[in-house]
């Protein structure tokens, strides 16, 4: 992403409070998407106030307030004394902290709004994907079309890297189209990527190793952040995946299947038990939004580039 901005003075910190308590906004109504969008018989528009899942009744405006409701009812439905999961704060805060992120990166400007909008797809993505194993066609392929606009209205290098971005911008091509052409290379690339590996993995093993949603998500991610992100991201979210793994079977809790129960084999050997990988790729490509560069600039320091 572009370069940090520093809103400082009065109206650089009115801005931020703004931004953040919008975000905190969007985060509540992504809430409502993350719950109703992956299942049948529920409509994003109605009801159209939130209700409780275990007793259904609609919540009152003051219970709804991003955070604070949940605090002030410590995380128990006023109704039905139900727990809440806390994922609802989680999401509020999380959409909350990338507004503020984003802005303080790209400024308030279209860039903004579209970076904003991926970054909210990744995060109903990987929630709904930690929850029922799916990841919504709805959710990802309007995603693409946005990437591919970012690409065109806002050019950057990084969707190509630098090296290509000024060879080509030297030889007299358009930024937008060069950009255009990162971002549609990153496409390739990701949804590619996986596609091939989850096929070799069938034929080698038998059966599925990745979810069909995995590699169109990749190549949502390649379209956003260009070709030359793809197999960081595939890294770093493989390692994170394999942190997270090994940590639940340190502290012996297993490894979760999609309905909550815990399977471990014989003498404490973890059954196969299938595993979300959308959340790893999309927290993944959080971390290169904000900090590819300096990754990138830690590896070439390693090989005294």
């Amino acid at each position: 992403m572009s370069q940090a901005m520093h809103f400082t003075g009065p109206a650089g910190l009115a801005l931020s409070a703004v931004v953040l308590l919008l975000g905190l906004a969007v985060g509540s109504f992504l809430n409502v998407v993350i719950y109703r969008l992956p299942r049948d018989g529920l409509s994003l528009a109605r009801p159209r106030r939130s209700f409780c899942p275990s007793c259904r009744n609609q919540i009152p405006w003051h219970d709804n307030i991003p955070v604070l409701g949940w605090l002030i009812l410590r995380g128990r439905c006023r109704s039905c004394r139900a727990p809440i999961s806390f994922r609802y704060p989680l999401v509020e805060i999380v959409c909350g902290a990338l507004a503020l992120s984003i802005l303080s990166v790209e400024g308030l400007g279209l860039r903004f709004v579209l970076y904003y909008y991926f970054a909210l797809a990744l995060t109903a993505i990987a929630f709904i994907d930690l929850e029922l194993m799916v990841i919504p066609d709805i959710l990802v392929w309007p995603t693409y079309i946005l990437g591919f606009v970012c690409a065109a209205a806002v050019p950057t290098h990084q969707t190509t890297g630098i090296y290509l971005w000024e060879r080509f911008l030297a030889d007299g091509w358009s930024p937008w189209l060069v950009s255009l052409g990162g971002a549609a290379a990153g496409f390739v690339l990701g949804f590619g990527a996986l596609w091939a590996a989850s096929k070799a993995y069938r034929v080698w093993r038998g059966r599925d190793g990745l979810g069909d949603g995995d590699p169109p998500l990749l190549g949502l991610i390649g379209a956003y952040l260009g070709w030359t992100a793809v197999f960081p991201i595939l890294l770093i979210s493989t390692l994170i995946a394999l942190a997270a793994v090994f940590a639940m079977v340190f502290l012996g809790k297993g490894i979760p299947s999609p309905k909550g129960r815990r399977r471990v084999g014989v003498k404490g050997k973890v059954g196969v038990t299938p595993i979300p990988f959308g959340p790893f790729l999309s927290l993944a490509a959080v971390i290169w939004m904000f900090y590819g560069q300096a990754v990138k600039s830690w590896y070439f320091s390693l090989l005294g580039l």
